[in-house]
Formats: structure tokens, C-alpha cells, sequence
């Protein structure tokens, strides 16, 4: 069977901080560990984690990249699953997460559907198997998967070059760029909450540089 580190970074997010650890204590397979990274959080974010069996890291800000390598290089499950402070996992997550990975052990990215709620009620339902061409036009899967710690840290993780955001799509092109390989999983298995004001809404106003960027990293795309 193969462990995942779920990493949780946090920035202002306490408030939710707790639902997100129990969805993840409360899971029918529990985790290898949970990593909690204060990505210099200026609220309660490091009293909330006392509470918890947790692994706790605090770092000056950074940025959500930084946040979520540290995660990665204080790992030591065979995966990391990324799980940001505001979203929470059904109780079924990591066990229909880690029988893909014993159907499908070529897969390097395992990616479960979603439920958003909040100011939108939406299920997520993801289309199969993604590949490189797939994301051209689009995302096709969300931050929150399983990914190989080993192809985490054959890329060098998140790129810090992403500052306002889409970290996540960026590395998706990266990993896809060298043959790894997305598995989805066409169930809901993560509640991810949408806010008035989020960070991806402040990143699609910088879509441009963004896509820049990319383009810069990976000029094949085009």
C-alpha cells in the first residue's frame, strides 16, 4: 500500500483550518501524516494546530508555491496530496484515492472530482485521463490530488514564478511535459469551497502574464 502525505498550507485561513484537519483525521484510510505549513499567517493558524496530531511548519511568507514545496520537501509519504485550509476531504478520499493508485500504478497524478459549495453548489465531475492537449485550452483537474513525491521533486515542485497564481497549471504542463500521467477519478471526493473573494479570482485578472509565463516555461505549448 502506498502512504500520502496530505499537506495543508495556510495563509489567514484559520478560521476554516480545523474542518479541514478533521475531514482529514476522520478519513476511513487514515493519511501517513499531516503536514500543516503557516506560510507566515498572521491569524490563530498556529494555536488552531495544537489541537491536532499534526505536523506543524511555519515559514516567513512566501507565497503559496513556497508553502506548498515545503510541504513536499518535509515529506516522507510516497505521495503528497495537497489540501488547502479552507476545503475538506469526504471521508472516503484517500482510500478510493489510493485504490486507483493500486489499479492504475503507472499513474502519476491521481485527481478526484468535486463538490464546490459556498456561493456556488456545483459537483465537479472530471473528465477522464487528461493529457498534455487537454490542458491547452483549459485546467482540466484540480490542485487537490495525489501526486508521486519522487516526480514532485524530479521538476523542483511549484514554481515560485507563478506569484499570481495558477501554480497548480503550471505544474500540471510541467510533469505532463515529462511524461507523467494524470488518472482521474469520476467521484466527488473533495468539498472545495468558493468565496466572493478568492485567489483565483484575483489570478484571472492576471491571466495574461500568467499565460505568459507558461509560454516562457514551456515553449512547446505553442
Amino acid at each position: 500500500m502506498k502512504n500520502i502525505s496530505v499537506i495543508i498550507p495556510s495563509w489567514n485561513q484559520g478560521q476554516y483550518l480545523a474542518e479541514a484537519i478533521e475531514s482529514v483525521l476522520a478519513q476511513t484510510l487514515k493519511p501517513h501524516e499531516i503536514i500543516v505549513i503557516s506560510d507566515g499567517s498572521p491569524d490563530d493558524t498556529r494555536y488552531v494546530t495544537k489541537s491536532y496530531p499534526v505536523k506543524y511548519i511555519e515559514q516567513v511568507n512566501k507565497g503559496l508555491p513556497s508553502a506548498r514545496n515545503t510541504g513536499i520537501l518535509n515529506a516522507t509519504g510516497d505521495y503528497c496530496f495537497f489540501l488547502d485550509a479552507d476545503d475538506m476531504m469526504t471521508e472516503n478520499c484517500l482510500q478510493r484515492i489510493t485504490d486507483t493508485i493500486a489499479e492504475n500504478p503507472d499513474a502519476d497524478i491521481i485527481a478526484p472530482s468535486f463538490k464546490e459549495f459556498g456561493v456556488r453548489d456545483t459537483n465537479v465531475i472530471l473528465m477522464a485521463n487528461p493529457t498534455l492537449e487537454d490542458f491547452k485550452t483549459a485546467n482540466r483537474i484540480g490542485y487537490f490530488s495525489a501526486i508521486k513525491r519522487d516526480a514532485l521533486l524530479e521538476i523542483g515542485g511549484y514554481s515560485p514564478k507563478m506569484t499570481f497564481g495558477w501554480e497548480d497549471y503550471h505544474l500540471w504542463f510541467n510533469l505532463l511535459s515529462v511524461g507523467k500521467k494524470i488518472v482521474t477519478i469520476p467521484e466527488v471526493l473533495i468539498l472545495y469551497r468558493v468565496k466572493e473573494k478568492s485567489m483565483i479570482n484575483e489570478s484571472n485578472l492576471h491571466a495574461t502574464e500568467l499565460w505568459t509565463q507558461i509560454y516562457k516555461d514551456f515553449p512547446n505549448l505553442k
